[in-house]
Parts: structure tokens; sequence; C-alpha cells
């Protein structure tokens, strides 16, 4: 009928209590209030039974003091009534009370164990998630975190967290960075984010993101919460995507020049063929009866242009085909753009194609690689050449490529490369940078992805326009100016 919380012999207790408290009131003569005793076998019953179990014995209370009344006083009223209404009122009362109790306790319970289940979730998932939070005062330091964040930072979950013990594990690069935030915590704004190393005892590197905003400010001190998370994992999956795109990048410019094998081979031997021209002229002056040291030195000052030439295609090769970090710095899009005409101009001719430059003067420098910017031009010239290698002789629009740079309207350097082949069809530009994704039948579809992401990395854009005249593809590029005017 109800469920016992306690042992049985607790509950034996109090049904006996009950018989002894109705067989007093009931078989002795005493003139006194024995039914208001039951109160204490209600009370009891509230540490034994639940709720049904408790009402149960407040109403048996009840009845018992109604026969006791009936037994010892017989069916007619007597001045002893009065008692018998009160020890009434007092088991009633008590027991709606006891009840109320009861319920209170019950949903504390519930509450408490919703809270500790709550806490539970919360210490699995910062624990799984590598995030933890914590508070902090810009006059007390910080004043409490998760058992994650002393994780985090390898220090004992009883240790009472410090800035002192936070900065010891600070790496001593990022250390002005962590100083630089308290000193803003200090000053009281809005928000801190903060991203930095730290340095475990055992030398392992951790890196951490920090997000906290300012939720009270009371006498100059500022109060945060804020998140602490371990992005350590994250930072070396990144890093480990930055090699493999990399070494993607590297075997692509490797398989660029491959394929212009035909064209580097042309660019290196007419240099070295105007050598050996040169030198045996500078020969022949020399070997006259009166030497003619004029013309031999004119023949010695072209041998050295045409080896500075040969050189500097050389240069040109071994920049696209080195594999190295990536080196930053202001260049010349113009000028990047013209070392990549060198290198395909051979190319150009032997298929017949024309390319005509349009280039914006005084353009603003943008911070890149230059090989790697040079790999995204090669490869959009390549994809227009392929393209009009694949229509027929004579079609409409000829056979060209048009490469212009400028500003575009948000005052970017821009890039385009326009040809004449077969064009895109919409579905096709949406899809144009995928990875795998191509439109030649020998293709990899790795080509444009490798440029996008180049681009992106450079914080630039990269798109396909539609033709004005309906004809051919265009492909445009913009990467921002190095230096941005006031």
């Amino acid at each position: 009928m109800f469920r016992s919380n306690r042992s049985p012999a607790q509950a034996a207790g109090i049904v006996l209590l009950m018989l002894a408290i109705f067989l007093i009131d009931a078989f002795t003569p005493l003139d006194v209030a024995i039914a208001v005793l039951y109160v204490v076998v209600v009370l009891c019953a509230t540490n034994v039974w639940s709720r049904r179990g408790v009402l149960v014995t407040g109403v048996a209370c009840v009845l018992l003091t109604v026969a006791a009344f009936a037994i010892n006083h017989g069916p007619e009223l007597s001045r002893s009534l009065a008692r018998c209404v009160v020890s009434m009122s007092a088991v009633g009362i008590t027991t709606l009370l006891a009840l109320a109790g009861l319920t209170a306790t019950e949903s504390l319970r519930r509450r408490s164990e919703s809270l500790r289940i709550s806490e539970a979730l919360l210490a699995s998932t910062q624990r799984l998630s590598r995030t933890s939070s914590f508070r902090f005062h810009s006059v007390r330091g910080i004043t409490w975190w998760s058992d994650e964040a002393a994780r985090i930072y390898a220090l004992a979950p009883s240790e009472p967290p410090t800035i002192e013990r936070m900065l010891t594990r600070c790496h001593p690069d990022d250390l002005p960075l962590v100083q630089e935030a308290i000193a803003r915590v200090r000053r009281g704004e809005p928000s801190i984010e903060l991203r930095h190393r730290l340095r475990m005892e055992d030398g392992a590197i951790k890196h951490v993101h920090i997000i906290s905003s300012l939720t009270a400010a009371s006498n100059g001190d500022f109060e945060y919460l804020g998140a602490l998370m371990d992005v350590s994992a994250a930072h070396e999956a990144a890093e480990a995507l930055h090699r493999a795109q990399a070494q993607l990048a590297h075997v692509t410019r490797v398989t660029t020049l491959g394929e212009l094998a035909a064209s580097i081979a042309h660019e290196v031997n007419q240099p070295l063929a105007a050598v050996a021209t040169n030198g045996n002229a500078c020969l022949r002056w020399l070997n006259r009866a009166t030497p003619d040291l004029g013309e031999a030195r004119m023949a010695l000052d072209r041998i050295l242009d045409d080896t500075r030439r040969a050189s500097e295609v050389i240069r040109r090769i071994r920049a696209l085909a080195r594999r190295g970090d990536t080196q930053r710095r202001e260049l010349d899009l113009n000028q990047v753009l013209n070392d990549t005409v060198a290198l395909v101009q051979r190319e150009l001719s032997a298929q017949r194609i024309s390319l005509r430059l349009d280039q914006g003067r005084e353009l603003p420098a943008v911070l890149g690689d230059a090989v790697q910017l040079q790999q995204v031009l090669i490869n959009l010239v390549m994809n227009a050449m392929q393209a009009i290698a694949a229509m027929p002789r004579g079609a409409a629009g000829g056979r060209r490529i048009d490469v212009a740079t400028g500003l575009d309207p948000e005052g970017r350097v821009m890039v385009t490369v326009a040809d004449t082949g077969p064009g895109l069809s919409e579905a096709q530009a949406g899809r144009l940078f995928e990875a795998f994704y191509t439109t030649k039948e020998d293709g990899m579809g790795m080509g444009l992805a490798i440029c996008r992401s180049i681009v992106e990395a450079h914080g630039g854009r990269i798109c396909a326009l539609p033709q004005e005249d309906g004809r051919g593809a265009r492909i445009a590029f913009s990467l921002p100016p190095a230096r941005v005017s006031a």
C-alpha cells in the first residue's frame, strides 16, 4: 500500500506506539487528552513512509481517537468531547503539515538530484569537449574555475586558482599577450578574447582559447565569466591540413612544370644558343691579326646579358619547384604576372593563342607569397589555354586570352583571366572550385581548388564571372592591399 524507506523494525515500532496510545486512551480512566500523542506517531511516520503512508497513518490515528472515545465514554457525549476534538484536530493538522513537509522535501530532493546530474553532465561535457568555465575578478583575480580548467593547466583541482599559477603555465613568448588581456580586464572592457600557448612542466605545448564577458561591476571591481578551451587538437589538425595543402600545391606546381617542359626548354635554350653565338664571335674578334677589343667587349656584354636571362628563367623554375614554407612580403602583382607570362609564352605560341595584357597602373602592393600567387596565375592561364584548344580552328571570337589587373569596387587588387573557349554553364560555374570537380576528361579537379585555398589564405576571393559577350569563361580573384590608406 505504501513504500517503506526505513527498516521494518522502525515501522513496527510506530505501529506498536500507535496501539499503545489507543489502549491507554480507550481502557484507562486517565482524564487527559492522551490522543494528542498520536502527533508523535505522525511525525515519526514521516521518517519511515512516503506521502501515502503518512496519510494512512494520520487517518488511522483519527479513527483510533474516535474509537477510543466511543469505548471509554459510550454513545452519549460528555465533557471529554472537547479533548477528543482537540486531539483529532491536532492529529489532522500535523498530518497536513507533515504531508506538506514531505512534498517540499521530495521537491528539494528532486532538484538536488537534477542539479547533481546537471553538474555531472556539465563536467563530462567539459571533459569531452576540453572546455572549462571560470569566474574572474579584476581585483581579486580568479575566484573559481571548473575541474576541467585545472586539468588543462595540469594543476590539482584542490589547489585554489590564482593568476600566479596561471602565469607559471603561460608560454614565455605569449606572456605579454596574457598580461595585456589582464590589463584589459582591469579596465573593464565588455569582452575579452585571447589565444595563447601553455608550456607544461614536461615541456609539452598546449594551445588554448579564452573567451569572457563582463557580467558585473562594483566600485572598480569587474567580474567576468568565461570559457577556457583546449584547442591543441584543432591546432594540430589545422597544421596537418596546412602541410597537406602545401604538399599538394607543390605536387601541382611540379606537374605544371612538366606540362611546360617544352616552353621551359625553349626559354633556357634561347639564351644558351645566344651565348654560344656571341662566344664564337668574341673569339673571331680576338683572333684577328689586330684584335678588335671593342667588338669583343660588346660580344662579352651580350654573353653576360644572355646568361642573366638564362639565370632568371632557372630562378623562376626553381622557385616554382621548391618545397618550403610560405614567405610573404609586399609584392607588385603586375610583376608577378609578367614573370608568369614569360613562363607560358612559348606554350601560347605553340598553340597559336594570343595573350593580351591590360595592366592597371600604380596598383597598391599586396602581401603574399610570390610562388603561390604565380601558381594561381599559371593555373588560370593554362586552364584558359586548354579551353581554347578544345575549340575548332576559326571559331568565332578567335583564340585569345585577356588578362587584366586593376582595382575592384572595394579597393582590392583584382586579376581577371578571360578566354574565348566554350565557356561554362551556370551549374559548372557553381561547382568550379570544388575539389575533384573538373570539366576536362583527363582532369583531376584539384587545380582550381588549390587556387581557391591559396587565394583565401591570402585573405582574398576567387570566383567565375559571366562574360560580357557570352563567350568563353572569365575567372577573377582579388587580394587586399598590403597597406590600407587612412
